[in-house]
């Protein structure tokens, strides 16, 4: 009985959380002017939106101030986790190529207001999307860490058996959960305080910058931050073959509630957030992109 009156209030506790968390807007984006968008990536402060094809293939910006898109570039993975600086400026991404069977990356930049572009690190092997950190931007390969910034500045990125937090040049080397496959979808909270991801085979997690206080958020793919209490994420099922479901999950990041902000059926995935516009966008698997607007008290 009493475990029986624990659940009870354990739900009452995240039905009564979930109630203060309210959709004001949500609406189809681009209909009619843009299909086969996938991958979609908000700005920090949710006004640029970049998304690319299902395979990654080429990059594109959308500006919700001036109802505008703009084509940043046709190259092969360019739309693999791309980033935009800070001030929005400036478009990170990478290009990969093939010479003799063997694949090479390049990252490469695009000036927003100059509608330029610039190869930052050219053809290299084994290159992870690119990270934005302060002042700058930063890229890891077979030959090492390359970082923009000449300011202080913070960045961590995932690997096969763990995560690199790096501080000012120094790394930090951390591996929070046991045997997973992969550390996937690692980012820092806007405030820099903690670290969000993804451990192959085990689900999403949040820990502080020591890789400690490791919170289990539950079985959820590609989750993102929205500020720095929540965050957004994927929840699908499969039959080993194809998707069968597909929802937008809404979590606090100490694991006290969840919310759904699409239903299993609407095919929702990778979401992307800024929770300074309280903007969520996601992509359906048809390749249709959505934006959502959050009240949260």
């Amino acid at each position: 009985m009493r475990i029986k009156l624990l659940t009870m209030a354990l739900a009452c506790t995240l039905l009564a959380s979930a109630q203060n968390v309210t959709i004001t807007n949500h609406a189809q984006l681009l209909k009619g002017t843009e299909r086969n968008a996938f991958n979609p990536v908000l700005s920090s402060d949710g006004q640029k939106l970049l998304f690319s094809e299902d395979n990654y293939q080429g990059l594109k910006m959308y500006d919700f101030a001036n109802d505008v898109t703009v084509k940043i570039t046709d190259d092969a993975m360019a739309g693999f986790c791309p980033t935009i600086s800070a001030d929005g400026n400036s478009v990170y991404y990478l290009s990969q190529e093939r010479v003799q069977g063997r694949v090479y990356r390049s990252m490469k930049n695009f000036n927003v207001k100059g509608a330029t572009e610039k190869v930052v690190v050219a053809k290299e092997r084994g290159m992870l999307p690119p990270v934005k950190v302060k002042g700058g931007v930063m890229v890891v390969s077979d030959k090492g860490r390359k970082m923009t910034a000449k300011v202080n500045s913070k960045a961590v990125y995932g690997g096969i058996s763990e995560m690199v937090l790096v501080v000012n040049g120094v790394e930090k080397h951390l591996a929070p959960v046991a045997t997973p496959h992969m550390y996937m979808w690692v980012s820092l909270s806007p405030d820099g305080q903690k670290i969000l991801f993804y451990a192959g085979g085990k689900g999403a997690f949040v820990c502080d910058l020591n890789g400690k206080n490791l919170v289990s958020l539950g079985k959820f793919t590609a989750p993102a931050w929205y500020g720095n209490d929540f965050v957004v994420a994927q929840h699908s099922t499969s039959d080993g073959h194809q998707y069968e479901s597909s929802q937008i999950m809404l979590l606090k990041a100490d694991a006290s509630f969840k919310q759904a902000l699409t239903k299993p059926e609407s095919m929702a995935m990778n979401p992307t957030a800024s929770g300074l516009a309280n903007k969520v966008v996601y992509n359906t698997i048809d390749g249709r992109l959505f934006v959502m607007e959050l009240s949260i008290k």
